[in-house]
């Protein structure tokens, strides 16, 4: 206390100028109409610009959740494009709108947390993991196509093994040729992957687009891979190397969907049988 009445008594010629500032301030604006005008006038503009900032401030952080709720709504339009695209291949489509027991696919939804895009074993790290429902085995697609297959994961996180890495090896066909292969990537170019085992018999053309075929675990049939950009059949070989043109830029997604397949178990089990 006597600390502040000391402060008080040191500064009080201050404290008095201030004071008497504020006052005649206060009288200049309020018995002058000009200065009036021109206080609220510059008070409204300090607001608004005040009140604006705030708003893009708030709307900053809640383009994260407008987001999440946009890539939610997305994965569950694409879910139903892909079962529907599935039931209308097996011939049940007609069941589609009257029950969801058919609907053996859905999307999980991901936010990429980490990229490695420059190596010869590229991966992506997701910001889910197993207890969001993501396993190992399990496919990664986006709006523009296959991205790769989930490599291992923990509680929180996983890691996909990308489509252009040299251990990635994904079921393919030619589309509407029916065509089954293998899809790689042998080189370099991160936009360039390779279609294996294509028999040389086969009637291939340059723009025909690859899908996935269906039949690995990992991936629903028909999800958009590229298109044919060259095809050659080397010396001696019964097959052609073919060159897939990747037709979208892994380096610019930010958000992928995580492919959950509900017969995977019994479609696994029966393959394992059968290689025995």
């Amino acid at each position: 206390m006597r600390n502040l009445i000391y402060l008080i008594i040191r500064y009080s010629a201050l404290f008095l100028f201030l004071v008497l500032e504020f006052f005649a301030f206060y009288l200049i604006v309020n018995y002058n109409r000009s200065q009036k005008e021109i206080w609220a006038h510059s008070s409204n503009l300090l607001t608004g610009n005040l009140y604006k900032k705030i708003e893009h401030i708030e709307d900053y952080f809640d383009l994260r959740i407008q987001n999440d709720s946009l890539q939610n709504e997305n994965s569950k339009l694409l879910e139903k494009i892909i079962n529907y695209r599935v039931l209308s291949r097996d011939n049940a489509f007609q069941k589609f709108e009257s029950t969801d027991t058919l609907n053996n696919y859905h999307l999980l939804p991901a936010t990429i947390c980490n990229k490695t895009l420059n190596l010869r074993n590229n991966y992506f790290t997701l910001c889910k993991g197993r207890e969001d429902g993501i396993e190992v085995g399990m496919g990664v697609i986006s709006d523009y196509g296959i991205v790769g297959i989930v490599n291992s994961v923990s509680s929180h996180f996983a890691t996909v093994l990308l489509i252009i890495n040299s251990r990635s090896n994904i079921s393919v066909k030619v589309k509407n040729k029916n065509y089954p292969g293998s899809l790689v990537w042998n080189n370099s170019n991160p936009d360039i992957l390779n279609l294996i085992n294509i028999p040389k018999h086969a009637s291939i053309e340059v723009g025909d687009s690859v899908v996935t075929s269906g039949y690995s675990i990992s991936f629903p049939p028909e999800i958009f891979v590229g298109k044919i950009n060259d095809f050659s059949i080397e010396s001696g070989s019964n097959n052609y190397r073919i060159d897939i043109n990747l037709d979208y830029q892994l380096s610019r997604l930010e958000f992928v969907y995580v492919v959950k397949y509900d017969l995977i178990e019994e479609k696994q089990t029966l393959i394992q049988m059968e290689n025995e």
